[in-house]
């Protein structure tokens, strides 16, 4: 009789214990997907920027093309400080565009590896 009660007592333990590990890793599974879902709308977030990033690359190589433009009419104007002035934002644009471009690709990059 006392082995048949210790018996029960054991199998009532891991029991327990079983339930105790399985409530474990439904609430490991449940953390996971919670911070899983959460990368969802980042991604997105991400992609967003990425392409407002390359609009603004875009747009600073329309600057540097006008740029361009002016001050080829400057010079045929002899405006030398429109000349120097659109030989400037010219340079400026160039580089932005650059610098925006590069950050555009990688935001893009790093929004397809998630």
């Amino acid at each position: 009789m006392i082995k048949k009660e210790i018996a029960e007592k054991l199998f009532k333990a891991e029991l327990s214990e079983q339930r105790v590990e399985l409530g474990a890793i439904d609430d490991l599974r449940d953390n996971y997907q919670s911070i899983a879902a959460k990368a969802v709308p980042l991604k997105r977030i991400i992609e967003k920027a990425a392409n407002d990033l390359e609009q603004v690359a875009k747009d600073l190589r329309n600057v540097e093309s006008d740029a361009k433009k002016l001050e080829s009419m400057a010079k045929e104007l002899g405006a030398d400080d429109i000349v120097r002035s659109a030989q400037a934002l010219q340079s400026a644009s160039k580089e932005l565009s650059s610098s925006w471009g590069k950050a555009a690709q990688g935001a893009s990059s790093a929004a397809k590896e998630i």
